[in-house]
């Protein structure tokens, strides 16, 4: 079918103005988060604060003069939250009324008001693994090494050796068996635990001093965004949390963002 030229001409001209549209509703960082309007800025804090890999925020709309937010979505790769890495945390949160923007520059935005929060985050074993191994166990102390935690379907694996200084030095293997559970809604505590012991008796002080010092296992408390997180899923190489709902992307403004550059 042949067009006339006025009717190709038009149809050339919306199809430019469609795209020019639709490429001013994307945004793509490397490195560096540049921009002053208040997308942008909001975008720059999330990623000067949580540090992560990769990110990408949609928004239905840019925040208005007073920082509230009607739609975000927030998709974090790689970012660390409470000492530990998390592979991948997903937020989608409705009617946040953040702090006024003319303090996001200096200070960074905080939330005073909100409606609701859907969250899932993925968190790597070899991950929970670095964390236990840095701070967990009494590093106060120096007398714990070998330390490792090995999630299983149904539960949790952790070992580790204790140095004991008495008439003779006791290099005593503890293995504790436990599940991973929900406490207050930001953390991943190790419940119903049961601890055994190589070689010799270890008093129950020392037993309950190993168990507080590695929790929480995980710890979402810094995150800005107020979750409530509602269930725990072990695979063999991760965990999952997740809220109630699952947070979903959706069209609208795209912010993206990548560590390295180019």
């Amino acid at each position: 079918m042949r067009y006339p030229g006025s009717a190709v001409t038009a149809f050339c001209l919306v199809l430019m103005f469609t795209g020019m549209a639709f490429a001013g509703h994307g945004y793509q960082f490397n490195g560096r988060v540049d921009g002053y309007t208040r997308g942008a800025v909001l975008f720059r804090a999330f990623a000067e604060g949580l540090k992560p890999e990769s990110m990408e925020m949609i928004l239905d709309e840019e925040p208005d003069e007073t920082g509230r937010v009607r739609h975000l979505y927030l998709d974090l790769y790689g970012s660390e939250l409470g000492g530990v890495r998390i592979d991948r945390l997903e937020i989608e949160a409705f009617d946040i009324q953040f702090t006024s923007p003319c303090g996001w520059e200096e200070s960074g935005p905080d939330i005073d008001n909100m409606l609701s929060v859907n969250a899932r985050a993925i968190i790597l074993e070899e991950d929970v693994n670095k964390a236990i191994s840095d701070a967990a166990f009494g590093d106060d102390d120096g007398n714990w090494h070998s330390l490792s935690l090995d999630l299983r379907e149904n539960g949790v694996y952790a070992r580790g050796n204790y140095i004991v200084k008495l008439i003779v030095r006791l290099d005593i293997l503890i293995e504790i068996e436990g599940r991973f559970g929900i406490v207050g809604g930001k953390q991943v505590w190790l419940q119903d635990y049961t601890l055994k012991v190589n070689r010799v008796d270890v008093p129950e002080i020392l037993t309950e001093r190993a168990i507080g010092q590695i929790q929480p296992i995980i710890d979402l408390n810094e995150f800005i965004f107020p979750l409530t997180l509602r269930s725990v899923i072990q695979k063999e190489d991760r965990v999952i949390l997740e809220s109630r709902s699952l947070p979903n992307p959706f069209e609208g403004f795209r912010y993206r963002y990548n560590a390295g550059k180019d």
